[in-house]
């Protein structure tokens, strides 16, 4: 038996749908519905902190916020007086998400390797830049288990000969 040929990272055009390494049925690709979202809010957060921070940061002080909701408006607003370079690297890194939640829907395998790079660095991120203050604990329960999934997933649904058909 021979192994499975691996994809590479950046697929060619027609690439997309041929040389699946792994099935993508529903089981793989409700979860990525939630990974898309997750990767387009931290692709807007990127783009809102580099281009229109103040902006935001006048406009959130302006809106009447219920008192309960006041930890997340002054937590909102510590995090966009960040440096330019942390919205970036955010902004990279989305994308770099939402490519790799493509690749796993299409049934590649080198996108659940991409998802836990990405995922990892932009758990750690805020880490760097703001300490402890810039993650919460859920965030990164949620990532674990969001990567921890789709790794199980992969190695249980992987396709072990080109014979086997593809959905």
């Amino acid at each position: 038996m021979t192994a499975p040929k691996k994809t590479p990272i950046i697929l060619n055009k027609g690439q997309m749908s041929q040389n699946k390494d792994m099935y993508s049925r529903w089981g793989i690709k409700i979860p990525l519905v939630f990974s898309f979202v997750n990767a387009f809010v931290i692709t807007l957060f990127g783009i809102i902190g580099t281009f229109f921070a103040q902006w935001f940061i006048s406009f959130i002080d302006s809106v009447e916020l219920p008192s309960i909701m006041y930890f997340w408006k002054e937590n909102l607003k510590y995090l966009l007086g960040a440096n330019i370079i942390f919205y970036i690297f955010m902004f990279i890194l989305g994308m770099i998400l939402f490519y790799s939640c493509l690749l796993m829907w299409n049934g590649h395998r080198t996108g659940v390797n991409l998802y836990a790079i990405g995922k990892s660095a932009t758990l750690l991120l805020p880490i760097l830049f703001f300490s402890l203050r810039g993650v919460a604990i859920g965030d990164i329960m949620i990532g674990v288990l969001f990567i921890a999934y789709y790794y199980l997933y992969m190695f249980r649904h992987l396709m072990t000969s080109p014979s086997q058909k593809t959905d």
